[in-house]
This record gives structure tokens, sequence and C-alpha cells, in this order.
């Protein structure tokens, strides 16, 4: 009967190792596994660009999973009893075939840890095996870059990290020498170029692309867009720009329409629209190209953020006119009927959204809250309720933002109640509110003039949490200068400043504003010159009421002279002399409003005609009519008066001789 030996194999190979037992034979040395049962293409990448994949090794599976169930701890010791216990020894091909390994490459850290834990022996192979080694360190850097682009993983190192990583191993194969290098095929070198675009490593990208030239390699045109990506994603505008130019005096690798979304992706992140839409023209002009959704959805997105709403909604219309219409993406919409409404075009917008429906595109919450919100700015109270009735019927889940634009439309609408009972009813069902909940119906009570209401609902946010904003802050002034409770707005501006919330320009002109309607001219200056030294730059609207204060307490001439200190802050508002006759004749001071005009065309702050227009059109709009009939037949303003040899303008204030 024949007998089994009950000691571990590991044991009976380290005894043999040690001479073993005298009558026990010796064991045979380990033999080497190679990845692959065919093995008639030695080349790391024959696997993957073969029309029939070889049959892997079975041993492959074992390893790769060995790999992925060990500590990184143990993974060493553990790699070693393996290949012992089954007399085994791991090929270049092999560790470079486990490596690639599509179970490997989710878990870029293991893969890692099991390149550093390699006996010295496979360590040494390797070096000798230079094609290989250059093998598993592109496996390794795609792996890190698939871990970067896949942050879901909860094992997968940030992307701080997987850039480190990145750094270390580009430096050890740079370290290796061009004997390594020379081994970079077509295959390899797209690899380690895509790998380092995506993980954002400038500096090695470049050294990649100089390296795979060195080595002969003909970069493609998939190399050349990779290429691009990372300078683009590195912020290295420039350099990508020369590149792509490079890349278009090349017959064979011509850029195709991937590489010039990729250059106006640039050109849009770097906020130069007019260069993006350039390439654009380029694009169809020169090379012939047809744009795809992508060129179309980055130039739209890059209009609508900067607020250039006409050209985002005319490249829709493009996409529209060439055909796309069944292939345009749902954020297409989402950012055309989002610059309709904000180009002031509700019902267009939603003309576009039935459109959308009816060719089989679903709207998001973001679609119907852009409209819904339009229709309440337009005061369009029925529109607004009809889609919100819409949407819920849509069976949309409806978020904080939808209910936070319901909450300011029934403001708007005057809905006071209802906007409340609606605020309540969200902070009951758990939706989050905000700070622009709060902001609304501050705004809405303080309009309908129950500012205390407004107090209330501003010290109950406070109390909640939330800090108010320079915009919360300027609807609450708003409301009390408008019930004449200036003293509190006053105060609130005190408080404003102590809490560190920023004052704007418009905190000033409401101020300003309130002050001299309550006949506090001086303090009304006091804010003014405390609004320039701050260095807030005044808007027209903010000289406007501070002109319209002036002229009415009979200060024109201050009023013009402030006008004339504005200048070289850049502020020149074109219709500051006509706003401040209008205001004069408005309140019925037409002695006033003509003393002004005379002093506007004597200091030559006007030409002579378009005052006398002014004064017309300012008589006129007043409903003295019979002034401005009498100004039209006169050569006030225009013409001329001798005394002697003296030849002066006719004055405005004849008018009234």
């Amino acid at each position: 009967m024949r007998r089994f030996c009950h000691v571990p194999l590991c044991r009976r190979v380290a005894a043999a190792s040690h001479g073993g037992h005298p009558h026990q034979p010796p064991l045979p040395p380990p033999e080497w596994i190679e990845p692959y049962t065919d093995l008639s293409d030695p080349s790391p990448y024959a696997a993957s660009s073969a029309s029939s994949s070889p049959t892997p090794s079975p041993w492959l599976a074992r390893v790769v999973s060995l790999v992925l169930r060990s500590p990184p701890a143990t993974l060493a010791a553990d790699l070693r009893a393996f290949c012992a216990t089954f007399l085994l020894r791991l090929s270049p091909a092999f560790v470079a075939a486990a490596l690639r390994s599509p179970h490997l490459l989710p878990n870029p850290l293991p893969s890692l840890h099991f390149y550093r834990s390699l006996p010295s022996a496979v360590a040494a192979d390797l070096l000798s095996h230079p094609h290989h080694l250059v093998s598993c360190y592109v496996s390794l850097l795609r792996s890190f870059a698939h871990s970067s682009s896949s942050s879901s993983r909860e094992a997968a190192p940030d992307a701080d990290a997987a850039a480190a990583h990145a750094r270390q191993l580009v430096a050890e194969l740079r370290a290796h020498g061009d004997t390594a290098l020379r081994h970079l095929t077509p295959s390899s070198s797209a690899s380690l170029i895509r790998s380092l675009a995506a993980l954002g490593l400038a500096e090695e990208l470049l050294w990649a692309w100089k390296a795979m030239r060195l080595a002969g390699v003909e970069p493609s045109r998939l190399i050349y867009n990779c290429l691009l990506d990372g300078l683009v994603n590195a912020g290295l505008l420039d350099t990508a720009v020369n590149v792509f130019d490079a890349m278009s005096t090349e017959d064979q690798v011509r850029p195709d329409v991937v590489s010039y979304n990729i250059l106006i992706k640039g050109y849009c992140r770097a906020g130069r629209a007019h260069d993006a839409m350039a390439r654009l023209s380029e694009m169809q002009e020169q090379a012939k190209l047809t744009p795809d959704k992508v060129t179309y959805l980055t130039l739209m997105q890059c209009h609508y953020s900067e607020g250039t709403f006409p050209v985002c909604i005319g490249l829709f219309q493009e996409m529209e006119e060439r055909g796309m219409g069944n292939d345009i993406p749902q954020h297409a919409y989402v950012l055309v009927i989002g610059a309709l409404c904000k180009d002031g075009k509700p019902f267009e917008g939603m003309a576009v959204f039935e459109r959308m429906l009816k060719r089989g595109c679903a709207a998001n919450a973001a679609i119907y809250t852009a409209l819904i919100d339009s229709m309440g700015k337009f005061g369009r109270e029925k529109e607004a309720m009809a889609f919100f009735e819409r949407m819920k019927d849509s069976g949309l889940k409806l978020d904080s933002v939808t209910y936070g634009v319901i909450v300011n439309c029934l403001c708007r609408f005057g809905k006071l109640d209802e906007a409340v009972a609606c605020f309540r009813s969200c902070q009951e069902k758990g939706i989050a509110v905000n700070a622009i909940f709060y902001t609304s119906l501050i705004d809405g009570f303080g309009k309908a003039g129950m500012v205390d209401q407004s107090k209330e609902l501003f010290e109950e946010m406070i109390a909640k949490g939330f800090v108010p904003d320079s915009y919360c802050y300027n609807v609450l002034i708003d409301g009390l200068a408008k019930s004449g409770r200036m003293d509190d707005a006053c105060a609130l501006y005190k408080r404003m400043e102590d809490d560190g919330c920023d004052q704007t320009v418009y905190t000033y002109t409401i101020l300003i504003d309130g002050l001299f309607k309550e006949h506090k001219n001086e303090e009304a200056l006091k804010f003014w010159d405390a609004m320039i030294d701050k260095g807030i730059t005044p808007t027209a609207a903010a000289f406007r009421t501070l002109a319209s204060g002036l002229c009415l307490s009979g200060k024109f001439s201050r009023a013009c002279r402030i006008l004339d200190e504005l200048a070289p802050m850049g502020v020149i508002p074109e219709t500051a002399h006509e706003d401040m006759i209008n205001v004069l004749c408005k309140a019925g001071r037409f002695k006033q409003a003509c003393k002004l005009a005379d002093g506007i065309v004597q200091k030559g702050r006007e030409i002579p005609g378009r005052v006398r227009t002014m004064m017309i059109n300012a008589l006129r709009k007043a409903g003295n009519t019979d002034l401005a009939v009498k100004l039209v037949h006169s050569k006030i303003g225009i013409g001329y008066e001798r005394s002697g040899s003296i030849k002066r303008r006719v004055k405005f204030q004849t008018l009234f001789q």
C-alpha cells in the first residue's frame, strides 16, 4: 500500500533546500509559468490586439485572486509561500499579464503592492526583459488613471494620492534609462500618454511624448488627442495650441472632430469664448468637419456661463438646423431653456420645452424650475402655477430649489399667506430650506409694507443658523427705508458692518434714496462719501438717486460737480443730465430745470441742441405742453442775442420772461 506524507509541501520544500531527510528524494526546481498556453507571439500587447485571444493559464486567475485577498503587510510572504507550495516561478511575461488583468485594473493599490512584493529573483528577471518591465509600469499607471476617473470606489485612492503614486512610478521608469524606453510600442505609448493625461501630470506627459518620439514611435491621431486632452486639463492651453497646429501640418493625423472639441474645451475653460467660436468656424469652413453634439454642448455651456445668452440660443438653433433634433442631449435643453428664460423669453423657452418632449427627451427638475421662475418674474401667475402642477404630475421629485422658486413666485404675486404655508410645509416634510427661502419671504413682506414680519423672519433665519448675505440685508433695509423707518434701516446697516457682511453699492443706494426722501440731505451725502472711501464703484442708478435728491433740494451744481468726479473712476452715466432735468420737471420745478440747463450749456458739459431736446421732452412728459411748445418755437439754447458787440446764447431761463 502507498503511504502519503502528511508534512506540508512548503515544509518539505524548506527541508529539501536544507538537505532534507537522507531517504527523501530532492524536489525538482521551480517551474516557470507563463500567462497563456499559446506563446507564439511574445509581445506583451499581443493578447489585446489579436483577433482571437489565447487561453489564459489557470495560474493567472489564482495569482490575481491571491493579490486581491491578501493584506498588503503579508502579500510578499503569501506570494513566496504560494510559489514554494506549488514549485512555481513567475516569469516576466506572467507578471506583466497579471498587472494587465481586468480584475486588477480597478484596484491600483493591490496592483502596486503586488509589483513591490515580487521576489527578488522575479524582479531581477524583469530587469533582463525590458519590454515586460515597461509593460508593468504602463499597466500600473493605467490602473491609477482609471481609479482617478472612478472615485466612487471606496478602496480607490483620491486624486492627489493617485497622482503622487503615478509620479513615483514615472520617476522609476525614467531611472531605468533609454534601454527600457526603447521598447515603447505604439500601443504602450498610447496607454502611457492617455494615463498621464487623465492624471493631469503635465511634466510627465511631455516626458512621455519625448520618450515615445525617441523610441521611434510615430504618433497616431489617438495619441495626439490624448496629449491635447492632457495639456488642456493641466491648463497648458498655449502648448496645446502649438501641438494642435503641428498636428495640422501632418497629412496622416490631421485634427478630427475630437481634436477640435478638446481645443474648444480648452478655450472655453480659459474664458476665451471668441477663440472657441473662431475654431468652430475653422472646423466647418477649412477642415470641412461637421461639429457633433459635444462641440455644441461645450460652446453652449461656455456662453451660458458667461451670460451671452443669444449666442447660446443661436448654437442650439444651429443644432436643430443640422437635423440633430433627435440626438440633442438633455443638458443642451437645460441650457437653451435656461438661456431663453434669463434672456426674457419664457414663452420661447416653453416652445423648446414642448419640442423636447415630442422628441422623446424627458424633462428634469432644472428645466421645470427655470420656466416657473421666469414666468414668476414676468408676473404670469396662472402660467407659473399651472406649470408647477404639471411638474408634480410628471412624477419628478420636487427639491428645495423648486420649492424656493415657488415661495419666491408667491411672494411676487402678493400671496404671502400661501408663501408662508408652502415654506412651513417644506419644513414639516423635512425638505432642506435655506437662506433663499427666508430672503424671498423677507423681501415679499417688505414690499407689502409689513416690515415687522420681515424683521421677525430675519431673526428666525439667524436663530436657525443661516447667515444672511448682502442681498438679504439689502431687501430688509429697502423695506424699512420705504416704510419711512430710516433709523432702523441705518441701524441694520451698522449691524451688517459689525457682522462682517460686505455692503454693496445697492446698500448705499437704498439708504441715500431713503435719507433724501426724509430730507436728511447731509446724512445722505455722508453715505455717498463713505461708499467712495470704501472703494465701491457707484453705478449709474446710484448717481441717479444722488442727483435726484440733490436737484430736488436745489443743489444741482453740486450734483454736476460730483458727476465730473465720477469720470476718472470710469463711471460715465450717459443720461445723467437728462435724468436731472426730468426729475425737476416732474416735481414742477421748471425754473430750476431751466437754471440747471443753462449751467450745463455754460460749462460745456453737453451740446446745446441736446440740452434743448432734453428740456422739450421733460416739459412734455411733465404735462406742461405750453412751455414745451414755446421752447420749440424759440431760439432758446441754440440762438444768440447781442448787447452791443457782445454775443450771448439765449438762456433757458428766458422761457419764463
